[in-house]
């Protein structure tokens, strides 16, 4: 293959996984060599440059700006001594997790099942299931049960839609600013 038509097939592809919707990027993903799980939804552009290194389970969110970075240039400095040397890593991630926004995970992670990654958290080490991690770096703030129940306390269910339909985001938006009133 011809150097600018593998360049011009490269943007191709980086533009589609861009602007598809998050759950066709799961499907992008899949097709650029990653194992991902039935219905996902990865709302981040930013998979590295080896995504069949990146294993996601069954009905785990990624939320935007999330870096899945499977390799550490730090080597870089080394290059000229060692031209061969690199620090390569799979990043997992289980079932029914959730990563926040902005988020890092570092070469050589697992993220647990039913794991949250809070917004912003350098994950450098494995993160246990049923777990929620925050910080830089990440550790262990909760367990999800715990995070539930505090969630439930500070912020009461909605009433259920009529009739079991989805709600509308007109209607949606009337409920939440009657509960969350400007002062």
């Amino acid at each position: 293959m011809r150097p600018g038509l593998k360049k011009l097939r490269a943007m191709w592809r980086s533009l589609r996984f861009k602007h598809a919707n998050p759950y066709r990027r799961a499907e992008l993903l899949r097709e650029r060599g990653a194992r991902v799980g039935k219905g996902c939804r990865i709302h981040t552009t930013s998979v590295g440059s080896e995504p069949y290194l990146i294993t996601i389970g069954d009905e785990t969110l990624i939320a935007p700006g999330v870096l899945l970075i499977t390799h550490d240039a730090g080597t870089w400095v080394f290059r000229k001594e060692y031209p061969q040397t690199g620090r390569f890593g799979r990043i997992t991630i289980g079932s029914r997790a959730f990563v926040g926004a902005h988020a890092i995970l570092l070469p050589g992670v697992t993220i647990g099942d039913k794991a949250i990654v809070a917004a912003g958290a350098v994950v450098s080490r494995d993160v246990p299931p049923g777990t929620v991690v925050a910080g830089v770096p990440a550790r262990v703030v909760s367990t999800t049960e715990r995070y539930l129940h505090k969630t439930l306390e500070q912020y009461p269910m909605l009433d259920a839609a009529p009739s079991g339909r989805q709600r509308t985001s007109d209607e949606l938006r009337r409920l939440l600013e009657e509960r969350y009133p400007l002062e």
